[in-house]
């Protein structure tokens, strides 16, 4: 009931309200106009909760949501409000700081086979503790997982930072036994390695730390004699745009045009200002879970370099946000801009679409963290493309 009243008085105060920040908090100054219906409507209804309310009524909720719907009024999705503690928290994920154990969990309402693990977060203690995507998760503790509810089961998880778990783990015709412990740990965000003559770099999000990783990444490829380069945007939403711009530094020549941004009332065209670090051939996957920052490295690689796109639509935002820092250190994000590839073209809405459609079947999709260069035909007609660019 509480959340209830909280709501209504949010409602109401949504088209009267406006706010005034101070560095002790916030305040809601009430505009009343011409009419004071309003006003005594409020007043009514706080008398009504004062007088038969049993549960608690807060006045830091109410305004905490007046807040939040107060921005509803903007018809954008992106906009969030964060308060001071959320924002501190916000910013610490945005650098890759975590607690917990770094798995991520296929959700069912009742869990059937045991927990499937989707992804290992990279750095991540699990990671450290040998479990990997594909696992099933059948005990935790020596207890069984099978057949109950996985919110309870998630939530019996959840354990403070220097706690353990131990996982009775299937994986194929393997029963292992897993302790991790639950640690404080900086994920990484970009993963590398040889498949024959060509280099494979996955970028899972771009986060701050992710261009300095990519850099890592690319001058190792390099040193080992990589003829080709396949960049794997699938299932990456984006992040930040400062992350997107260093890391196509390194692969557009100088003096290129590499993003163009539509402000509210102006345009700001971004170009390549260091050397190329290769012109090597090469090939960008992408799928409908890529987006963003996604989006616009790869329509840049194929404006710029004619870099070849391969896999299905990508999922079409080309809008970014922008965070705002009030006065009380509380923080409000919306959404300030436009992206436009070189070619002007606006895919927001519409996503992009590749050079050659391949897709995924519902199993490899299940298990796509997990596959290899052997059963992922989209990585596989990356390096048929890139092979054929190499050696004719």
């Amino acid at each position: 009931m509480k959340k209830q009243f909280s709501l209504v008085f949010a409602v109401v105060l949504t088209a009267i309200l406006t706010f005034t920040f101070t560095a002790g908090g916030f305040v809601l100054a009430i505009l009343f106009a011409e009419d004071d219906r309003v006003s005594r409507s409020l007043s009514e209804i706080r008398d009504v909760i004062d007088t038969h309310a049993v549960f608690e009524f807060s006045e830091e909720e109410a305004e905490l949501a007046a807040i939040r719907a107060y921005l509803s009024g903007l018809d954008d999705s992106y906009t969030q409000f964060w308060t001071k503690e959320e924002y501190e928290a916000q910013l610490s994920s945005n650098e890759g700081h975590y607690t917990g154990i770094g798995i991520t969990l296929q959700s069912e309402q009742t869990i059937r086979d045991g927990l499937f693990i989707r992804r290992v977060l990279g750095n991540s203690p699990a990671e450290q503790a040998g479990l990997k995507a594909g696992d099933l998760i059948v005990a935790i503790n020596g207890i069984s997982v099978i057949d109950r509810d996985y919110n309870q089961v998630y939530e019996e998880m959840g354990l403070d930072a220097g706690e353990s778990l131990n996982f009775t783990v299937s994986r194929g015709n393997e029963t292992l036994s897993i302790d991790v412990t639950f640690q404080n740990f900086v994920q990484s965000y970009v993963s590398w390695r040889m498949i024959g003559s060509v280099g494979f770099i996955r970028i899972h999000a771009f986060n701050a730390p992710a261009a300095e990783e990519f850099q890592r990444a690319l001058n190792d490829l390099l040193s080992q004699g990589a003829k080709g380069f396949v960049f794997d945007l699938r299932n990456n939403l984006g992040g930040s745009l400062d992350a997107v711009k260093n890391i196509l530094e390194l692969l557009i020549p100088k003096g290129e045009e590499m993003v163009v941004i539509q402000y509210k009332n102006s345009e700001e065209i971004f170009y390549s200002e260091s050397e190329q670090k290769t012109d090597l051939p090469m090939v960008v996957l992408i799928n409908g879970s890529s987006a963003s920052g996604s989006e616009l490295m790869a329509s840049c690689l194929r404006d710029v370099n004619g870099s070849v796109l391969i896999g299905t639509r990508s999922y079409g935002k080309g809008i970014g946000q922008t965070t705002f820092r009030l006065s009380d250190d509380s923080a409000v994000k919306i959404t300030t801009f436009h992206y436009l590839t070189k070619a002007r073209n606006n895919y927001h809405g519409i996503g992009l679409e590749p050079d050659e459609t391949v897709t995924l079947s519902e199993e490899q999709e299940k298990y796509f963290y997990a596959l290899d260069e052997s059963d992922d035909p989209q990585l596989q007609a990356a390096l048929s493309h890139l092979e054929t660019q190499i050696f004719g």
